[in-house]
Formats: C-alpha cells, sequence, structure tokens
C-alpha cells in the first residue's frame, strides 16, 4: 500500500460504502457517477486491493474495504462534525450590532422582518433607533443605516445598496385645483403653495426624473412643513398645497375624489429604501448578515401609508 493515500478518493469511498451504491453516493457528493467510480478505482489501485465487490443487484464491501471503512470513517465523520461546528459557529451571531430606520415608515416596513433577525440571532443585541436625520446618523457609530432618499445621495464616502423604491405622484386636493388651476409644468408649481419636507429626506427639494436619468431638482414654496407622510397626506386633503406622495399610498384618496393626480411633463422622482454604511467602517459578521437578510426579503415594498417627498 502507498504511503499517500487519496483524501479525496478515500470521502467518496466512506460515501459510496454509507450511501450502497455508486449512483446514490454521487447524488450526495453533487458529483458524476463516473467520478465517484473513477475515485474508487484509484484508491484501489493505490492500496492493491479490491474495496468493493460490484454486481448488477447489489455493492458490497470485500474485507479488505470493511477493514478500511471501519478505520476511516470515525475519522471522516469527526471531519465533518467539526466543520459543521464551525459552521454553526459562524451562524450564531454576537455582540452589539447598532442601526437606524427612518421615522414612521421604517417600523411600518421593517418591524417584523428586524424582530425576526433578532429572534434567530439569540446571542446579539440588537439596538434599533428611529430617526429622519439622512446619512449624517452614521456620524453617531450606527454600524448601518436605512435611509429614505430621493435621487442621489449627496455623501459619496456611503457605501449605499438599494432595498426598494416607491413611484410617486405629485396631487391636490379637488378645491386647491379650483382655486389656482391644474398646473402643467414644473414651473407653475415655483409658485404655488406645496407641502415639502422639513429635515426628512435631508430637507430636499422635489425632484423630478430626466429622460436622460438625472435629476431636475424643482424649489417649491412652502408653508406646511412636515416629517409625516401622514402629516403630508393629511395636508394635501385638507388643501394646504400640492404634495408629492408615493402612489400606493394615495391610491384611496385618489378613488373617492379627496385627491386629484396632476399630470405634468416629468415623472417625479421614486422614494428609495437605501441601506447605507461609510466606507471607513468594517462590517462585522452581524451586519453582514443583516444586510443579506433584508436584501433576500420579497416583501419590504409592502408600502406605508403616504410617504411624503
Amino acid at each position: 500500500m502507498t504511503s499517500q493515500l487519496n483524501l479525496n478518493a478515500l470521502r467518496v469511498f466512506v460515501q459510496v460504502a454509507e450511501s450502497g451504491s455508486f449512483t446514490a453516493a454521487a447524488q450526495v457528493l453533487d458529483l458524476p457517477t463516473s467520478n465517484v467510480s473513477r475515485y474508487v478505482a484509484q484508491l484501489e489501485r493505490q492500496i492493491g486491493q479490491r474495496l468493493l465487490e460490484r454486481s448488477s443487484r447489489q455493492l458490497r464491501l470485500t474485507s479488505v474495504g470493511q477493514g478500511l471503512f471501519d478505520t476511516v470513517q470515525p475519522w471522516w465523520g469527526a471531519l465533518k462534525q467539526a466543520e459543521q461546528d464551525l459552521l454553526d459557529q459562524r451562524a450564531r451571531l454576537s455582540g452589539r450590532l447598532r442601526i437606524c430606520i427612518p421615522s414612521e415608515v421604517g417600523p411600518f416596513l421593517l418591524a417584523g422582518v428586524l424582530a425576526d433577525f433578532a429572534a434567530q440571532h439569540p446571542d446579539l443585541e440588537l439596538h434599533c433607533q428611529t430617526n429622519l436625520e439622512g446619512p449624517g446618523v452614521l456620524a453617531q457609530d450606527f454600524d448601518l443605516a436605512l435611509l429614505m432618499c430621493r435621487g442621489a445621495l449627496p455623501d459619496s464616502s456611503l457605501v449605499v445598496q438599494e432595498l426598494c423604491s416607491f413611484d410617486c405622484q405629485v396631487v391636490a386636493a379637488p378645491a386647491l385645483i379650483q382655486q389656482y388651476g391644474m398646473p402643467t409644468s414644473l414651473e407653475e408649481l415655483e409658485h404655488l403653495p406645496c407641502i415639502t419636507t422639513d429635515t426628512a429626506l435631508d430637507g430636499q427639494a422635489w425632484q423630478f426624473v430626466l429622460p436622460d436619468g438625472r435629476f431636475q431638482i424643482l424649489n417649491v414654496p412652502s408653508r406646511f412643513r412636515v416629517n409625516s407622510g401622514l402629516l403630508a397626506g393629511a395636508g394635501a386633503v385638507k388643501g394646504l398645497g400640492f404634495a408629492m406622495l408615493a402612489q400606493q399610498g394615495c391610491e384611496n384618496h385618489i378613488s373617492q375624489g379627496r385627491l386629484v393626480p396632476v399630470p405634468l411633463p416629468l415623472p417625479p422622482a421614486p422614494l428609495r429604501l437605501v441601506l447605507a454604511y461609510t466606507h471607513r467602517r468594517h462590517l462585522s459578521n452581524s451586519a453582514r448578515a443583516l444586510i443579506e437578510y433584508l436584501k433576500a426579503q420579497d416583501d419590504i415594498s409592502a408600502l406605508p401609508r403616504l410617504v411624503i417627498s
């Protein structure tokens, strides 16, 4: 017997002996059946003895094969268990993970998702805060921030990954349109009362998507500035100003005649929910696991009610 046996061949031999056939072993190992046969034949050549008696009906170990299996199988089983233990250890996240999500919208979209993630990792301390400060929150020692934004984030030092986006619509109450008329250009909106953000979305002005994908910024007048989609929607229904709201969030008001869509030559830029962290921060395993978990969710885009731009 040669002094150095091929470890891959030993692994395949043990699996064949456990599975009872080359075909079954090939399925477990995710290898072609021909490769499995070749590994076993190679091992037999190295040893100089038959390890398996092959017939059309069954496969059985020879006395030499049984002796090799009895010697190798416990060792190989212990190695597989050690590998699984290492994988399990990596899966057991621990330590503290600090994240920030946007107020109002964040809990609506993410409460169940974040609770499920925390329940799956009982050794992890998940600290979750809500606010609307935008990218500036990452200066407060958060590991990750989930942000609502429109257009590109101004801070180029951030790593940004989009989770989902929401199409928007400019709307107004019928009474407001009766009073001011229906605007047909963006320039007209610059002279009409509008509802805008206070500090939400970094206090961004309204933005519309140009045909080339860039954004046109529109500074509109406002006497009703809020950080809440619910407040924006209520203000729009009361005729306090034209508002840019998430389409799905104001569908009921439109269908019931409380709000009217405003046709404009350019579509409003969509709202985006993004993951953000700084280039300077080393991402922990916990942060990476949360990012992958969030990206795997299919229902995050279940839209909140009335999101303001």
